[in-house]
């Protein structure tokens, strides 16, 4: 993996090995960027970990909150937060001391960008309707990045621009992750799961997940952990029965410009949940547009997208 950084507003890329493939990494500053690119260019797999994949606001605290039940042989919260698992935002080194293994590490890069370690390892890949995406990215960016982050606040216009044309956002374009992903839902290693089939059929698609990661789960866990995890329950239970953890805070804060907790950062996370509320957020003429980009991106003719 190489990595390049420039001075002005500070940006860093996550290359593939050929250097043809060119992803902008989320950090803040240098010094944080060199500390958790260094942390992943030094780790060494732990065999009984699993890694999740997802491109933002695509259900990845919904995914870890199952998959890490399921390693744990339990429905019942998990209650230090995921972020310690985020190799993309938090350094390996100090995950050791939240999250032992056998433990779920989540990233929202596309596997090609990230050091050859992390590649072929059992992957959980979760895929989200591109235009329920684009209106989480902008209550996400409304609600949590404009609170925090010294930077302009944008319409929902505005971010639909840069979600359907900019390459150059933070983690990269949804449209090439999800190309790059897609091309390797064969590898027995990979197992792809659609958010909107997680929320029409959780008990169906966590015993796919179950089976996937040899976890041996009953039927009656599973549908325990499917209960545990409708939205409104794990809304209430992250900003409830999270503990805080100094040690996951002080890093976190080296994000911010603005303090903001974790509760609260959590309760901003959690919005609705649901398969198409797109269609209360774009009007009209945007949709046209959107329609009149996927006509144009070979893969939706592949990918059966639940868009309501």
């Amino acid at each position: 993996m190489a990595a390049k950084s420039e001075v002005a507003e500070f940006k860093a890329y996550l290359t593939n090995d050929d250097g043809t493939v060119k992803v902008r990494a989320l950090n803040a500053n240098k010094e944080q960027f060199d500390e958790i690119h260094k942390n992943m260019e030094e780790y060494k797999w732990v065999e009984g970990d699993f890694l999740l994949a997802s491109y933002q606001k695509n259900g990845t605290h919904f995914m870890w909150e199952i998959m890490t039940m399921l390693l744990r042989g339990s429905a019942e919260y998990i209650r230090s937060p995921k972020e310690a698992c985020m190799i993309d935002l938090f350094p390996l080194k100090k995950t050791d001391a939240v999250f032992p293994s056998p433990r779920v590490l989540n990233t929202h890069y596309r596997l090609d960008v990230l050091p050859k370690e992390f590649r072929g390892r059992k992957t959980v890949l979760v895929i989200r309707n591109p235009k329920d995406t684009s209106v989480s990215m902008y209550f996400h960016r409304k609600n949590i990045w404009e609170k925090v982050r010294k930077i302009e606040p944008q319409t929902f216009s505005q971010t639909l621009s840069t979600f359907l044309h900019d390459k150059d956002t933070h983690m990269g374009s949804y449209f090439d992750f999800v190309e790059y992903m897609w091309s390797l839902r064969d590898d027995p290693n990979m197992l792809v799961i659609f958010f909107e089939d997680l929320i029409l059929d959780p008990v169906a698609n966590i015993q796919k997940v179950n089976e996937f990661m040899g976890t041996q789960r009953s039927p009656e866990l599973v549908e325990k952990i499917a209960s545990a995890t409708t939205f409104s329950k794990m809304k209430k239970a992250k900003i409830s029965d999270t503990t805080p953890n100094p040690k996951i805070d002080e890093h976190l804060l080296t994000l911010l410009d603005k303090p903001m907790s974790i509760i609260d950062i959590s309760d901003r996370m959690y919005r609705k949940g649901k398969i198409g509320d797109w269609k209360n957020h774009l009007t009209v003429a945007e949709n046209e547009m959107f329609d009149e980009f996927l006509a144009k991106w070979p893969l939706s003719k592949e990918i059966k997208f639940t868009f309501v």
